[in-house]
């Protein structure tokens, strides 16, 4: 395979590396770097790699100059490059890679190592070369992963971030509701406050009209027990929100759960002038296993509401049913509130139950409260596995439908029954444990003016100790706090009913007490007391607890 026959040519055939070159493994070509690029040598390696059999046809497929070695769409960027890089390099060395078209078709990529040398024939471009297809692949693939991974963190990178826009987007809703909620719950909280303090203000100026005093008290109470109802919901939203409410399943009557809601708002709704009435005729299995404080709780939710909502001259039904055909020892039961109120637009329906919203704010309505009724019972729902519905029309009153499925029972439960234990008759000398003094003085004049005689202990072992030592019959009836100092209500209900004397062993305890959730319920009763009763002391609501428990 012989050179071209020019000088260049003539001038390697003397230095005698001519067979040198022929036969080296990697391709080796020379070629003008002037207007044409001409080959003047190309060994025969560069024929192998171009997939030819001889020089003829390496130079039939390239025209035997540079640019016909490269592929059409990449001169162009070589020749820049090489330009470039000569013009940089002190050595006059290049660095290229680009495609070519094999004789039979297929496509390789080559590395070309290129050296620029200014001769006597002119200047001259000395070239090595070799196949780099395996190894530029290989990059592909490299470059191909990490592109994949790139973009794998991009997408992860694009939901990360529309999480965070979802979280803040949530988190701002959230601190809307929120502010809105502590906006009302501020006025809510203030505008009884003010009455409260305004009105014993008023009072104290008009002492001696007694009228007037007695207008005024009234009002008092009513405030007092609007910013009661703030506490209580806002304490069992954050409780249940937090996860800390369980149910305390135990044998009760429905009729009787609706029948205590009944009589607790009745006072309320006469003052209202409305009509409230209760319906259990449709009550088949009446005993029943369940949490009897929640479903007390839910109840009075739906009802206060009703009243709330209602206006005078209106009628609202408490009504309990109770599906045909129970099975496996459950039924299902419907307790339904309807009033004929102000009603709901349809749209808020589908919102009722979120955290702190109500359709309209306490100025706006007239109304107080916060709007975590119907978030309270929907989360107590949640933990018996019930249902509600709610069918509403603006102007014509609302109908609120709980359903629940409840194992029937028909035993009596042994608490229920322990507040009967052969005490009857009237309770007249009661056994009031309290340890703070104001409590005690409001709890003395409110049981004395309602014909009862009380003596105080101050903390649970007194008390223990004074029914150890007093006539069996001294007392009809403990109420029993439960937070003190030295002995608590607790260990001293367990302590009254370890007395050996059955009399004193036996005597009625009721718990009156600031611990007002269900599972303090559950702990008197499990400590041996037959009642429990939150504070604020409600002298009606005690009365009639103590009936239940006297029998």
């Amino acid at each position: 395979m012989a050179p071209e026959p020019d000088d260049t040519a003539s001038a390697l055939a003397a230095l005698g590396i001519e067979g040198v070159l022929s036969h080296m493994p990697g391709g080796f070509f020379v070629y003008r770097a002037d207007a044409d690029e001409g080959l003047i040598y190309a060994n025969e390696a560069c024929c192998r790699i171009f997939g030819c059999d001889d020089l003829s046809a390496f130079k039939r497929l390239t025209g035997f100059t540079f640019p016909g070695m490269v592929h059409p769409d990449d001169i162009v960027r070589v020749e820049d490059s090489i330009a470039r890089q000569i013009a940089a390099d002190q050595f006059d060395m290049d660095y290229v890679e680009y495609r070519i078209v094999r004789s039979d078709g297929a496509v390789r990529w080559i590395e070309d190592y290129g050296h620029y040398v200014e001769t006597k024939a002119g200047p001259l471009f000395y070239v090595f070369i070799n196949d780099g297809t395996e190894k530029h692949e290989r990059h592909r693939k490299e470059l191909a992963s990490v592109s994949a991974e790139l973009a794998e963190a991009h997408v992860r990178e694009a939901e990360h971030r529309s999480m965070l826009r979802g979280a803040l987007s949530q988190a701002e809703a959230a601190n809307v509701a929120k502010n809105a909620f502590l906006s009302n719950m501020s006025h809510d909280i203030r505008t009884p406050l003010n009455a409260v303090v305004g009105y014993a203000e008023l009072i104290r100026a008009h002492l001696d009209e007694a009228e007037r005093v007695r207008a005024y008290t009234d009002r008092v109470l009513d405030a007092s027990h609007q910013l009661l109802d703030v506490v209580n919901e806002t304490l069992e939203i954050s409780r249940m929100e937090a996860g800390h409410v369980q149910l305390v399943m135990a044998e009760c009557s429905l009729s009787s759960a609706v029948e205590q809601v009944r009589r607790d708002f009745a006072e309320t709704a006469e003052r209202r002038g409305i009509a409230l009435e209760a319906d259990v005729s449709g009550i088949v299995h009446d005993r029943v296993e369940a949490d009897v404080v929640r479903l007390t709780h839910l109840l009075s939710q739906l009802v206060d509401n009703a009243v709330k909502y209602s206006p005078p001259r209106t009628t609202v039904r408490i009504v309990a049913s109770e599906e045909p055909g129970s099975a496996g020892g459950f039924s299902t039961f419907h307790l339904t509130v309807a009033d004929e109120g102000i009603g709901m637009d349809a749209a808020f329906t589908d919102r009722m139950c979120l955290p702190f919203e109500r359709e309209n704010n306490t100025t706006a309505s007239g109304v107080q409260g916060t709007g975590l009724g119907l978030t309270i019972v929907r989360s107590i729902l949640d933990l018996m596995q019930g249902d509600l519905s709610a069918e509403s029309t603006p102007g014509a009153g609302s109908v609120f439908t709980v359903t629940l499925t409840l194992r029937v029972t028909h035993a009596e439960d042994a608490r229920e029954a322990f507040g009967r234990r052969e005490r009857t008759g009237e309770v007249r000398r009661i056994l009031l444990v309290e340890d703070n003094e104001l409590n005690s003085e409001i709890a003395c004049c409110l049981l004395e003016d309602a014909g009862y005689t009380v003596e105080v202990a101050e903390n649970g072992q007194v008390a223990v100790e004074r029914l150890s030592r007093a006539d069996p019959s001294a007392f009809d009836l403990v109420l029993m706090d439960i937070q003190m100092p030295v002995m608590d209500g607790y260990a001293a209900a367990r302590a009254i009913r370890a007395l050996p004397d059955p009399l004193r062993s036996t005597v009625p305890i009721i718990a009156v007490s600031a611990n007002a959730f269900s599972e303090d319920r559950k702990r008197s009763l499990e400590s041996g007391m037959d009642a429990h009763l939150a504070k604020p002391l409600d002298i009606h609501r005690l009365e009639r607890l103590i009936a239940t428990v006297i029998g």
